[in-house]
């Protein structure tokens, strides 16, 4: 899981780069949040 992930995430690193990682990272983590509460 950890590996998928992290090649999951540095495939869309580079892609997102180029677009705005900072939206990616953000919507991300609140909706793990959002989730697990």
């Amino acid at each position: 899981m950890a590996k998928s992930k992290n090649a999951s995430r540095h495939n869309q690193s580079k892609k997102a780069h180029r677009n705005g990682i900072k939206k990616p990272k953000t919507n991300k983590y609140p909706s793990m949040r959002g989730v697990r509460i």
